[in-house]
């Protein structure tokens, strides 16, 4: 069991159930922001055979791999010399099954006591690599934009070796009347070994197109409706950006949700060793690891997209004081916002 006190953030997290709580003064307050992060995002490399039409890394054949050395760098410069170093690690590309040191760069974040997750597009999930997998991993994200395109055997074998694994379902204006269909509980057996869906917003990055973002409409209001009696046999999650839609239009509790989480709690590097809030950051808010130190970066550095962060929205909702409004990168995402 990991604990941080820190002032008045405090924090406890199991690394066995990736169970986290945070508390400030009281059980009741929020703190602002951490300290310490307890999650990093790491991108291992931007290499990806695959060429998906979502996504918004634009990652191609390119063979940019992360070096271990570099990758133990990041870690290593998470380390804070008095309050110890980050929680969890998400380990991304690019797909990180095509990186040659893959395994090198599990076991490193192992030894330095930190839990590794992984995010994969699947094609390279078989029994040699599941069983590699099996004992170093937290858990695993497989990336889609359809539920039938998930190799059922595939879940099987995760399922059969321990692996707690997620889908990462793109939710965007092309699947929305799907994602319905699987919190309906229409697709209940082909994820019935599925720890989780977590609903990621569509981005129109990389190779993202804006047509493609989610428009509020009947059938988004539907989704909305639906998701506060799920169905489905497995548990559901959204990401930060969705976040905004389900306190607004919801009666689901505002205080049992995070809002986005990027430079508050979280932290995201990029293979070439750039820091920035989260991976969708572009060129914006982006610091070099090799020219700065990462609590310069983290305490100084993102403090001025922190406080542009609070209060952003304009709109008078009744989630206002909790939500911290649209994403300050692609703000066309924030649906409710953009129809005020």
């Amino acid at each position: 069991m990991l604990r941080r006190d820190i002032d008045d953030y405090h924090f406890l997290a199991d690394p066995k159930t990736g169970i986290t709580f945070r508390w400030g003064k009281t059980f009741d307050d929020d703190p602002s922001f951490a300290p310490v992060p307890e999650l990093a995002d790491i991108s291992i490399s931007n290499h990806c055979s695959k060429g998906c039409s979502f996504c918004y890394k634009n990652s191609r054949i390119n063979y940019s791999f992360m070096s271990v050395e570099d990758y133990c760098f990041v870690l290593d410069s998470l380390c804070h010399p008095q309050y110890g170093s980050v929680f969890q690690v998400a380990i991304g590309g690019g797909e990180p099954l095509e990186h040659p040191q893959l395994y090198e760069i599990l076991d490193s974040t192992i030894d330095r006591g930190i839990v590794p997750n992984m995010t994969t597009n699947g094609l390279l999930l078989n029994e040699s690599t599941v069983d590699k997998l099996s004992s170093r991993i937290g858990a695993l994200a497989i990336s889609v934009t359809d539920i039938q395109s998930i190799d059922s055997s595939v879940i099987s074998l995760l399922y059969d070796h321990n692996i707690k694994t997620n889908i990462h379902y793109v939710l965007s204006s092309r699947n929305l009347s799907q994602a319905y269909q699987i919190v309906n509980g229409e697709f209940n057996n082909l994820i019935s070994a599925v720890n989780s869906i977590v609903f990621l917003t569509y981005k129109p990055a990389g190779r993202g197109k804006a047509d493609y973002v989610m428009k509020e409409n009947e059938q988004l209001q539907l989704f909305l409706e639906k998701i506060q009696f799920p169905q489905c046999m497995c548990k559901i999650g959204f990401d930060a950006c969705f976040v905004p839609l389900i306190m607004r239009y919801t009666d689901i509790d505002s205080k049992l949700v995070d809002t986005c989480e990027g430079a508050f709690f979280s932290v995201y590097f990029d293979e070439n060793l750039m820091v920035s809030p989260c991976s969708f950051s572009g060129n914006k808010d982006k610091f070099s690891l090799r020219e700065f130190s990462f609590y310069d970066i983290w305490i100084n550095k993102f403090d001025s997209y922190r406080k542009h962060c609070f209060n952003s929205c304009t709109s008078d909702c009744r989630a206002k004081l909790l939500c911290r409004g649209y994403c300050p990168y692609y703000p066309i995402i924030t649906t409710c916002y953009q129809n005020d």
